[in-house]
């Protein structure tokens, strides 16, 4: 055996029985054989002095072994533990040899005995030095865990691979996995950052006076040289390799590393401390491919820990207890790292497109979206905090019109930086350049590609959803022209100013969106609206959500403004995929108050959870009957306990806002998308979004309104009538009122974001007589004096100032009765706007087209004219 080095056949052989042994389910040697071979290698190699070429003969046959360690007796390991600084450093000498030797399921299995026969050293209190043990763990990391593009085999530690698994490693997986679970142990950790621990802090109290004082003498000579800096950062490279290779353990990696007590403030710390005047080093330093900064290693593995972390923290938590920081501290990292992201992205483009430097964007990327979009949803810090000072929004939109790269990467990662005004200016030139594009396109074919959709009132969604459905997206986007049929089937006459497709928008979608349709239920407290989990009553639902997707995103293409608050959690889908890491548990208060409540009780909850006597399931009443639900494959098998508690509350609330209505969802999502760009989207947050969607929350300008009015009929600004509305609007209606006019005239009770300027059609006013005055009339113009009577759309001289205020929704006008005092245009603004007593709709207009032809065709007296009359009041 001293000379098996030179003997390769022996230890083949040695080899492939070891490996055989420990791969079997039914061993080829008894556990007493076992222990006797194991010990004569070892007593062996222990005689011949465990010299370099035996150390190596040993890393390379007996240690490639898959779980070898975990399988020998406290015995055994005494006799390696001994001399396993030894070994490390024979690995770590000889470790190309060892990589260039092996295979790579062969190398991860070194890797694993070498971490456990460390975390077996370390349990014995033996004095291991820092650069050897993570030089050798980082070189064997990366090696096991490289892969090409092209990798088709799934290996259960590594995920994707280039090579097929074999039988050593799925027979040993229990045993692997326990060695993976070493590397981020107590032991380990305590044994990698301790001196970190140590060194910066000695109490919580004086924690910030220690960080000042400590590590600006460390760095006051501008050189990252220091020996305790170097480690950490070699720590932190090592774990960040292990979140790569090992990235299906990545959340248990992650969290272990957060629950270690101050680490993830000592990691901040550190590299604010050094960084706090200004990013723009380390963002340059972050996009240098092959960079020495001992300080990106720290980032990224602060980013990436504190990103999983982040997600789990409750409202509570991060708002009234303040941990893992104050509100005050996360601030000043969202800062942080949102200037830094800015620079590198806007100085250091032309870097990015490194798979290496993109890493590293995206995660310190995951960590900004999810401080911004708690930030959104409940503030703690300032809106201006969100844009960089070197930010010049007007720059950025000149260079994203231009089509620049760097821009658009801004818009994609960062849109904040830009304000929402900045955001729907560009959106609306986008879609004025489309439209005049397609218009371009038609002018050069010989045949018109517009497509005219008829529509029965009575059928008006049902016949929407039928015909646009072989409408092409192009088609529907660009050449779709509506017309209605009334209830005698015959073709309305629609006016050229796109009122008829916004009156069938805003019909269809509300229609749709009623929950008493089925499609769409209200939360209980806010009444937000998002998919029915039981739309599937509807045959062909997911045809239906993808539907309405459409038509919506036609309103938004078009500047219509519809009135509806979608729920958050169902509107941020539209967002893509942004955010993997997004918790629903922070949104769940808004659909379930007393669910969430119910889960935060398990949470906090001191006893054995398991008494519970819950599962990773859920019972749901679909139509009278119970149907059960898993949460996970096996979830009704599954007890909920103390130690998976937190996975449990997490899956519940995805399933309750994801989950079920995933389907819905995805169909919605996808005809949302056809008409609206992705790219497009990607530029806004979740309540910009909304308010793209239902028009802008804030009180109504008047003065705006007033300064992009249109007069018609005779009006003017001057007129008497027109200085009595708006002395009476301006001074006089509360903010509701107003909200209340505007949805009289134009069905949308919000203001359109861009102002009224962009409302189209424009808002109008048109004068309409209030009474026939004169008396000297003629036959004919009493008969149509008595007819318009008849009708209700204008009353005869005895009834005075009778007549109401009437509006045509789909042309935004507003019909105002040329009313003879001010006092009597005040006594009549409340009457149309609270009872709806006088819409004026098309069916009436209609109506009044109807009787005019049937009156010049039969006569007023004819019995045809009474027959049919009668039918068209009907």
């Amino acid at each position: 055996l001293a000379d098996m080095q030179n003997q390769g056949g022996m230890l083949k052989t040695l080899k492939l029985l070891l490996k055989e042994n420990v791969s079997k389910t039914e061993p080829l040697f008894s556990h007493a054989t076992f222990s006797l071979i194991s010990q004569l290698i070892l007593l062996s190699f222990k005689k011949s002095g465990f010299s370099d070429s035996i150390w190596l003969a040993m890393w390379l046959s007996v240690l490639s072994t898959p779980s070898l360690i975990s399988r020998l007796s406290p015995g055994h390991l005494d006799l390696l533990s001994q001399d396993v600084l030894t070994a490390l450093v024979s690995l770590s000498a000889h470790c190309d040899d060892v990589i260039a030797t092996l295979s790579k399921e062969e190398l991860l299995f070194v890797l694993l005995n070498c971490v456990q026969l460390l975390y077996q050293a370390l349990k014995d209190g033996i004095v291991i030095k820092y650069p050897t043990i993570i030089g050798t763990l980082l070189k064997l990391l990366t090696s096991a865990g490289s892969s090409s593009d092209r990798a088709s085999h799934w290996n259960p530690l590594l995920g994707m691979c280039d090579t097929p698994v074999s039988p050593h490693l799925n027979n040993t997986l229990k045993q692997l996995s326990v060695q993976i679970r070493m590397l981020h142990s107590q032991l380990f950790k305590k044994f990698f950052f301790q001196d970190l621990l140590e060194t910066e802090f000695s109490n919580s109290n004086t924690r910030v006076a220690l960080l000042g004082n400590t590590w600006k003498q460390l760095f006051s000579t501008g050189k990252c040289e220091s020996r305790l800096l170097l480690h950490v950062s070699g720590v932190c490279s090592l774990y960040n390799t292990a979140l790569k290779t090992f990235h299906l353990y990545r959340a248990d990696i992650l969290m272990s590393l957060c629950c270690f007590p101050d680490l993830l403030s000592s990691l901040w710390k550190l590299v604010y401390t050094e960084h706090s005047q200004s990013s723009r080093t380390l963002a340059r330093n972050m996009a240098t491919e092959h960079t020495t900064d001992p300080f990106v290693p720290l980032l990224l593995l602060f980013c990436s820990a504190f990103s999983q972390y982040f997600v789990v923290l409750s409202d509570c938590e991060i708002y009234e207890q303040e941990q893992p920081f104050s509100l005050k501290e996360l601030a000043t990292i969202g800062d942080f790292v949102n200037s830094m992201l800015f620079n590198i992205v806007w100085n250091h483009y032309d870097e990015m497109k490194t798979s290496r430097v993109l890493d590293r964007v995206s995660t310190c990327h995951s960590l900004i979206i999810l401080l911004h979009e708690r930030d959104e949803r409940r503030r703690y810090t300032s809106n201006k905090l969100w844009t960089p000072k070197d930010a010049s929004p007007s720059n950025i939109i000149v260079e994203l019109k231009a089509g620049k790269g760097r821009a658009h990467k801004i818009a994609d990662y960062i849109p904040w930086v830009l304000p929402n005004k900045k955001k729907l200016e560009f959106l609306q030139d986008v879609i004025k350049q489309d439209k005049i594009a397609q218009r371009a396109e038609d002018r050069r074919g010989f045949e018109s590609k517009t497509v005219l959709i008829k529509i029965h009132r009575k059928r008006l969604f049902e016949d929407g959803f039928q015909q646009m459905k072989a409408v092409p997206d192009q088609i529907l986007k660009h050449n779709v022209k509506i017309m209605f049929v009334n209830e005698l089937g015959l073709d309305e006459v629609g006016i050229d100013q796109d009122g008829v497709l916004k009156e069938f928008l805003e019909e269809s979608i509300r229609h749709a969106l009623d929950p008493t349709f089925g499609l769409f239920i209200v939360t209980e407290e806010n009444h937000w609206l998002y998919p029915s989990p039981l739309s599937k009553i509807h045959y062909e639902h997911t045809e239906l959500f993808h539907y309405i997707g459409r038509i919506l995103a036609k309103a938004v293409y078009e500047g219509v403004v519809i009135d509806v608050n979608f729920a958050p959690f169902f509107i941020r889908q539209l967002l893509h995929n942004k955010n993997t890491l997004f918790s629903y548990l922070d949104e769940l208060p808004n659909l379930d108050t007393e669910l969430y409540k119910n889960l935060m009780f398990i949470k906090t909850y001191d006893g054995d959870v398991a008494d519970l006597g819950l599962t990773f399931s859920v019972d749901e009443d679909e139509f009278g009957k119970v149907v059960t639900e898993e949460l996970m494959p096996g979830g009704s098998y599954t007890t909920v306990t103390s130690t998976n508690r937190i996975s449990y509350i997490h899956q519940m609330a995805h399933y309750k806002m994801y989950t079920q209505i995933h389907k819905q969802t995805r169909a919605f999502t996808a005809g949302f998308r056809s008409i609206i760009s992705d790219e497009w989207l990607r530029m806004f947050s979740l309540p910009e979004l909304q308010k793209l969607v239902s028009g802008d929350s804030t009180p109504i300008d008047l003065t705006d309104l007033k300064k992009n009015i249109r007069y018609l009929g005779g009006y003017h600004g001057g007129h008497r009538v027109i200085l009595w509305f708006w002395d009476i609007t301006i001074n006089e209606f509360t903010d509701e009122e107003k909200s209340s006019l505007l949805k009289f005239v134009t069905s949308c009770s919000r203001p359109p974001l861009m102002g009224f300027a962009s409302l189209s059609p424009p808002f109008s006013i048109r004068a309409v007589d209030e009474a026939e005055e004169s008396n000297d009339q003629t036959p004919g113009q009493a008969l149509r004096s008595s007819f318009k009577s008849f009708l209700g759309l204008q009353q005869g001289p005895s009834s005075g100032n009778s007549r109401l205020p009437t509006a045509s929704t789909c042309f935004n006008l507003l019909k105002l009765p040329v009313y003879r005092s001010k006092q009597t245009l005040r006594d009549k603004r409340d009457m149309p706007l609270t009872q709806g007593l006088a819409s004026n709709s098309a069916r009436t207009r209609i109506s009044v087209i109807l009787f005019s032809l049937v009156f010049a065709f039969w006569g007023p007296s004819s019995i045809e004219c009474n027959s049919l009359c009668w039918l068209i009041l009907r």
